[in-house]
């Protein structure tokens, strides 16, 4: 990697794309600064870098994109995004699935489910991987470390094979085989340390100058500014699929990285003409992983750190949110609920009578709904649409959701006959 293959690669777009430090309002140009702001850093201090785009023409508007399909219809606004050269799996242009059963039942008209779970690895982090893994290839970079407690890993996996690059995902001891097994399945080399080790060890992987780390968007030693680009779909795809933006915006929260992606979307979105008005952002969290509902009824500048905590919603139990999905909140005029896990298996279970089938952690803006329906006035008509980030088939322990039971029935024609007739009278969840 030189900085001379760095010019050459991204030539076009440097005048498009900068980093801007949230500290000290310090730009740098389009480069490999997975350590945050370099001036800060030469004080002893660490801040988070944030990519800023300004095209240099006004973008196509969304409904002269055609062709195309997924992230590949918005590649002239990501970092990385030529089309001539674009690692992709398929990635985006998921399906907004309209609720028949929850959105009735608490009076919305509207209610929507953006499906994740269609993605090439069956969740939302595709889109931050696909453009992470093009940006560090434009860099020059060839291998690959990540850590993560499963989605997150498992699509660094898929796409560093689809780009031929080495790929290492550090993963704990909780992990879901499934996971840990399709990661390996996609030839990364998966190590097991323990939740107080797994950031340490990252973070020294990352400092081989051959790695690139895909770390998570956060005020952290070692930080990603580049997949965060990939969650502004999410905005593009609404606005495109709805006519208009959604009236709110429920998101699964660990860091709230996803959430904080939209609403960059939806800005931009607002800034050139493609939406009249944007969405309310609401962060949903586990209780006592509620960075982002503790910080907001604190009044909290920066989000607020708890205590490590476990829940069945794995995903999304960290204990400290980013500062930008707070502020997001605040701009968007949303806010941030948490439930229990009672709540959150209650509501993957109603989410399986729509047909669909998430993890614990996507299950969580279904669960919130009822609380934000009471909390604020909707018009029952306006789009709301919950983010369903994963799919649930990869943690089997979870998918145990008190369903129908399963019976045995001998190859007898009266025995299936008098099987049959007691779905009439209210056996296996039926009648």
């Amino acid at each position: 990697m030189t900085e001379s293959m760095t010019n050459h690669d991204l030539a076009g777009r440097r005048q498009e794309w900068s980093l801007v430090c949230a500290r000290c309002g310090g730009i740098f140009d389009l480069g490999p600064l997975v350590f945050g702001c370099p001036a800060c850093a030469s004080d002893g201090l660490q801040s988070v870098l944030d990519l800023r785009f300004r095209p240099r023409h006004p973008p196509t508007p969304l409904a002269a994109r055609a062709g195309a399909a997924g992230l590949c219809r918005y590649l002239d606004l990501l970092p990385g995004g030529e089309a001539d050269d674009w690692v992709s799996l398929g990635e985006g242009g998921t399906n907004l699935q309209r609720s028949r059963i929850i959105g009735p039942r608490l009076g919305l008209e509207a209610l929507y489910f953006k499906n994740e779970t269609t993605n090439p690895t069956w969740s939302f982090k595709d889109r931050y991987v696909a453009v992470t893994v093009n940006v560090a290839r434009r860099f020059g970079y060839r291998r690959v470390v990540v850590s993560s407690t499963g989605n997150l890993g498992v699509s660094v996996a898929a796409y560093a094979a689809a780009a031929g690059m080495d790929c290492l995902f550090i993963a704990l001891p909780r992990t879901a085989r499934p996971i840990v097994d399709q990661a390996r399945l996609h030839g990364a080399r998966v190590v097991i340390t323990r939740p107080e080790s797994r950031q340490e060890v990252f973070e020294h992987c990352a400092r081989h100058e051959d790695w690139f780390p895909v770390g998570l968007f956060l005020d952290r030693p070692v930080q990603n500014p580049f997949g965060i680009e990939g969650y502004k779909t999410f905005a593009y795809e609404m606005i495109d699929d709805l006519g208009r933006a959604p009236a709110a915006v429920l998101f699964p929260c660990a860091r709230g990285n996803g959430l904080y992606g939209a609403w960059k979307g939806f800005r931009e979105a607002l800034e050139w003409g493609w939406a009249a008005a944007a969405p309310a952002m609401v962060g949903c969290q586990p209780e006592g992983a509620n960075s982002l509902e503790v910080s907001l009824r604190q009044g909290a500048e920066r989000a607020v750190e708890l205590p490590r905590i476990e829940s069945v919603a794995v995903s999304a139990a960290e204990t400290i949110a980013d500062d930008h999905a707070l502020a997001a909140i605040r701009e968007s005029g949303g806010d941030a609920l948490s439930v229990s896990d009672q709540e959150i298996l209650a509501a993957a279970r109603e989410l399986g009578r729509e047909g669909l089938c998430v993890e614990a952690s996507s299950a969580l803006p279904v669960a919130c709904l009822p609380r934000l329906v009471e909390s604020r006035r909707f018009d029952p008509a306006a789009p709301v649409v919950c983010v369903l980030t994963a799919a649930g088939i990869k943690w089997p322990a979870h998918l145990d959701l008190g369903g129908p039971p399963i019976d045995e029935v001998e190859n007898d024609a009266g025995v299936v006959d008098a099987y049959l007739a007691a779905f009439g009278k209210g056996r296996n969840g039926r009648g």
